[in-house]
């Protein structure tokens, strides 16, 4: 088995863990999801790939969504909804790994208020040695041209020229095999104490 020289976490459903923010809004404030649904059909995955910006897209709903507060404000909520679990094991995993020798990134699908906002309330920047996201990859991460981007910077900076030696964590096993086809060791988050098993089994300590 191959001991692997990088490892890339995924952020939601590895790190944070909550509910569905349209689900939760939509029931809290009485507003049917299907009125919610064209939002994030459309404005919002241009904001996930930096092709608009989630404020003022926000900015166009705001009554329709009967919300009386600011943008700011319904996103300050908004993102509260996603850290409603907050993986201490995982996370402090990251800074374990790093002291063993490997390169520790992140990978997430997020537009860049999210992002900045992660980084600001988790000490993102000090726990991973790289972020990738989609907003800043300008596409989804399991996009073809994003992972190439991915291995760019883990080739130049890093001095990884295979990509076999890149096990990447998601919770979606559909991600998981796009992973495996660009040629990294995509692997699937089923929770800690498996995670903890498979990097055992390469001879890493968490």
């Amino acid at each position: 088995m191959k001991k692997p020289k990088v490892i890339i976490y995924d952020n939601d459903g590895m790190i944070l863990n909550g509910g569905r923010f349209s689900d939760q809004y939509a029931k809290e404030f009485g507003v049917d999801l299907a009125t919610m649904t064209p939002f994030f059909d459309g404005p919002f995955k241009k904001c996930l790939v930096d092709k608009a910006d989630l404020k003022e897209e926000l900015a166009q709903v705001l009554e329709e969504w009967k919300w009386n507060g600011t943008v700011d404000e319904l996103l300050q909520y908004w993102f509260a909804v996603g850290e409603a679990t907050f993986s201490e094991d995982v996370y402090a995993a990251a800074t374990q790994l790093k002291e063993q020798g490997m390169v520790v990134c992140l990978a997430t699908n997020q537009e860049k208020y999210r992002m900045q906002h992660l980084i600001d309330t988790f000490s993102y920047g000090k726990a991973f040695d790289e972020i990738f996201f989609s907003a800043n990859l300008g596409a989804y991460k399991t996009d073809a041209s994003a992972l190439e981007k991915i291995f760019k910077t883990l080739k130049e900076k890093y001095g990884i020229a295979d990509k076999g030696a890149v096990t990447y964590w998601d919770d979606h096993e559909e991600n998981v095999a796009d992973f495996n086809a660009f040629g990294f060791n995509g692997q699937l988050y089923l929770g800690y104490p498996s995670f903890k098993v498979v990097l055992s089994d390469y001879g890493y300590r968490v």
